[in-house]
């Protein structure tokens, strides 16, 4: 009879101890797994930063005037060829072409000061300038005439310049074209250097 009580009491305490084991493990909580870093040197997708877009400025639109010259050559002397006025108008339009890119010209021959100064004060913005050819009588030029200049203001017609061409070769020019005469050659460096002074006169270059 006691060896049957002690054998019930070691059977109750194996299943008090197993019912506790279980409870204990039931009841532990799992270790969070933590997230280890991302590797040096390997592309991570999920974190790349995508670029912002450039936003592009809009181009502005140039609300200037275009500068806009009128080119007159008058008749010279009667002893003088009608092409040395042709030279030194083209002379001066050549020129300011070189030195402005975006500039409109034009060109009139066989002009007087009242055909000019008419044509400027119908004009709102062109200037108009007059080529005047003249003999030297004094034997001051190499090329044996004299260039006068007027320049015209639109609208009113007033003289805003005047002056005198000379016979310089212009910088950055190479040799004169062969076949061309020493005057010819000295009549259109006289238009280039009109132009010149002209330009300077209406602040359009230094």
């Amino acid at each position: 009879m006691r060896h049957k009580i002690e054998y019930t009491l070691v059977v109750s305490l194996c299943l008090l101890i197993s019912a506790g084991v279980a409870s204990a493990q039931s009841g532990r909580k799992q270790k969070k797994v933590e997230q280890q870093p991302p590797v040096q040197g390997v592309n991570q997708p999920d974190a790349r930063t995508q670029p912002e877009p450039e936003v592009t400025p809009e181009t502005q639109i140039s609300t200037e005037p275009r500068r806009s010259i009128m080119v007159a050559s008058g008749l010279p002397d009667m002893s003088i060829p009608l092409y040395i006025a042709d030279l030194a108008r083209q002379g001066f339009i050549a020129e300011v072409r070189r030195e402005i890119q975006s500039i409109d010209l034009r060109e009139e021959r066989n002009q007087t000061r009242s055909d000019a100064i008419k044509i400027a004060k119908q004009e709102d913005q062109m200037i108009v300038v007059l080529l005047e050819i003249e003999l030297d009588r004094m034997g001051t030029t190499m090329s044996g005439v004299d260039l006068r200049y007027s320049v015209y203001e639109p609208k009113t017609g007033k003289v805003l310049a005047m002056g005198n061409g000379y016979p310089q070769q212009p910088s950055g020019m190479g040799i004169p074209p062969i076949g061309a005469s020493r005057q010819q050659i000295y009549v259109e460096w006289q238009g280039r250097d009109a132009a010149r002074q002209v330009l300077k006169r209406l602040n359009i270059i230094p």
